[in-house]
């Protein structure tokens, strides 16, 4: 609840940088622009929250975001030591790893289109937009874990595809 109140105070002080003239935004073209984006992050903050809303009713949900969190905790750990030389008895529990805001956000604002198959937000398209190296990756991959995991809480016997990704590579290449 902390992350959407700190960004809504951002949005609003965006919002209020606009209104001024300080934000750099010039003529109506770029203010309509601005005012949409206004509205996308509020919605994007509503969407967090609907995540946040939707773990503390959903034991199942709950349970697979906490496997979720602690599989990418481990994959942190091990990902550092590997990157250290592997040294044996360095390899810690990962307590000191932890997610950024916008990989948090990421990861919370998706929760109830994935968990639910007629969910509105089936429709939306979400684009990390994000410099290389700063955990666009980690975030999807956090999500991936959860759809995984959710899945086997919903149905211990579920077998086939739970995941289609394709790598970025592509995209950044072109």
């Amino acid at each position: 609840r902390g992350l959407t109140a700190a960004y809504r105070d951002w949005i609003d002080t965006r919002e209020g940088e606009i209104a001024s003239g300080t934000a750099g935004v010039d003529g109506d073209e770029m203010t309509e622009v601005a005012a949409s984006h206004i509205e996308e992050m509020r919605s994007a903050a509503t969407r967090i929250d609907a995540g946040i809303e939707l773990l503390e009713s959903d034991a199942r949900a709950l349970r697979a975001f906490r496997l979720a969190n602690r599989a990418m905790q481990l994959q942190r750990a091990r990902q550092d030591w590997v990157r250290g030389g592997a040294r044996p008895g360095e390899l810690t529990d990962g307590t000191e790893a932890a997610w950024s805001p916008f990989q948090i956000a990421y990861v919370l604002l998706n929760l109830p289109g994935i968990t639910d198959p007629a969910h509105a937000d089936r429709d939306i398209a979400d684009l990390l937009w994000f410099p290389t190296g700063g955990g666009k990756t980690e975030a999807y991959l956090g999500l991936v874990a959860f759809v995984i995991l959710l899945r086997r809480i919903r149905n211990s016997s579920a077998i086939g595809v739970a995941v289609i990704m394709r790598y970025t590579l592509r995209l950044l290449t072109i």
